[in-house]
């Protein structure tokens, strides 16, 4: 039994089968590199991977888009698996599929896609990329590989002179403060013969290769004035400097600082929110309320929504701060929150008839709060359990004012004591009574 992956292989695969051939090499210069699809990638084609993916190359010339100083090899790989499908009998079936593919002038596979069909090939290509001497052949005796033989192989031999261009392919850490200093591991290929690292327009303090696919570098000190600010991270060598791309950006934070706490001050019990106000917000990654860490939200770059935690003793104060990539917000007056002792509400006059003037006065609510006064009469239905004498908003230092009336005698319940509450609109609870007579 014969299964096969991608549209009319089948056959091909049989005449594919008998190109049995011997190219010949270029004069020695340089070791002649192997084009390949990794064996990784090619498992990810095929679905299968019994025992080995055989891989027959075929170079097809230079692609000259991507850096026309210097151009990438491409060719067609025939990639096939042949696997038993066990059982009685141990049948077999074979899988396989062509792929168009660009490498880079190491030998890394840069790109591929999966042909629907079997291409055209030359099996005794030989090709020369004018710019730069580089050469690509198509042969089975040609030393890119310890043995040779009758598999097809397609290599690339660069010139003497020739260096290829650093290409970066990851970054171990995208981020770090603007202040510099963050160790980052570059990957990519071609970097044995750098000379310099750059993020954005600034050269890294230092580097190390650490190999032709690693380098280790200290990112500079960011003076953009921009926070967050990304750049590029680039390799430069005799070759040129590396393309940019999504997989080499690093973004510098600047340090949060807080300017403003609006309010500064609220009741013990926490469970609410307040307003912080500075720079350097965006890439927040945790608020703390004095040592506790809180919930927050980020508005904007210089805007915090901030939960307040519930104290330990009125009149404590907490600082506010902030921590991003950029580091620590630093200790300021700015940042204090002061805890109020628990919120309370009077009555002037404390006793009277129905329907006597009320001046009711509160402190310690939270800023800005709707605080309503309400009178519990006590009664049952269909007559209202409470009864609203007046509401106020509170003003910056949690305090209010409001007047009103006791109700009228059939909804103001038994004569004595009744309960007075005061309720925020944010939580605050305050209680007093009032003796009616």
């Amino acid at each position: 039994m014969v299964r096969w992956l991608g549209i009319g292989i089948g056959a091909l695969t049989v005449t594919v089968a008998g190109m049995f051939w011997i190219g010949s090499a270029p004069a020695a210069a340089t070791t002649p590199l192997p084009l390949l699809v990794p064996q990784g990638t090619a498992f990810a084609i095929l679905g299968y991977d019994c025992g080995g993916i055989a891989e027959h190359a075929y170079a097809t010339g230079f692609d000259t888009s991507i850096d026309p100083a210097a151009g990438y090899p491409t060719g067609d790989v025939f990639l096939t698996t042949t696997c038993s499908a066990g059982g009685k009998g141990g049948h077999e079936f074979t899988v396989s599929a062509w792929t168009s593919d660009t490498w880079d002038l190491t030998g890394a596979l840069l790109s591929h896609s999966v042909l629907s069909g079997a291409p055209t090939v030359d099996p005794n290509l030989s090709a020369t990329d004018p710019p730069t001497g580089n050469q690509l052949y198509n042969t089975t005796n040609f030393g890119c590989t310890s043995q040779t033989g009758t598999v097809p192989r397609a290599c690339l031999q660069l010139a003497p002179t020739f260096t290829p261009r650093p290409r970066v392919t990851g970054i171990s850490s995208t981020q770090g403060p603007a202040t510099g200093g963050t160790s980052v591991t570059l990957s990519g290929d071609a970097f044995s013969a750098a000379t310099k690292v750059y993020f954005g327009t600034t050269p890294a303090p230092s580097f190390t290769v650490n190999g032709d696919t690693s380098i280790t570098a200290v990112s500079p000190v960011d003076a953009s004035g921009v926070s967050p600010h990304t750049t590029d991270v680039t390799v430069v060598s005799a070759g040129g400097g590396s393309f940019t791309s999504s997989s080499d950006r690093f973004t510098a934070y600047g340090r949060p600082s807080i300017s403003k706490v609006s309010p500064n001050r609220g009741p013990l019990g926490g469970g609410y929110y307040v307003t912080v106000t500075g720079k350097n917000f965006v890439g927040t990654s945790g608020v703390n309320d004095g040592d506790t860490p809180t919930a927050f939200q980020v508005i904007d770059n210089s805007t915090l929504s901030v939960y307040i935690v519930p104290g330990d003793t009125p009149g404590d104060q907490i600082g506010i701060t902030v921590t991003s990539p950029g580091g620590t917000s630093p200790a300021t007056a700015a940042d204090q929150f002061s805890y109020n002792p628990p919120a309370r509400v009077a009555l002037s006059p404390l006793k009277g008839l129905p329907r006597a003037a009320i001046r009711a006065t509160g402190a310690h609510f939270v800023s800005g709060e709707r605080v309503t006064v309400a009178y519990l009469t006590g009664l049952s239905a269909p007559y209202p359990p409470s009864v609203t004498i007046c509401a106020a908003t509170t003003t910056t230092s949690g305090a209010f004012v409001c007047h009103g009336k006791i109700p009228r005698k059939a909804r103001a319940g038994a004569l004595g004591l009744h309960s007075i509450e005061a309720t925020g609109s944010k939580g605050d609870l305050a209680g007093t009574t009032f003796n009616l007579r």
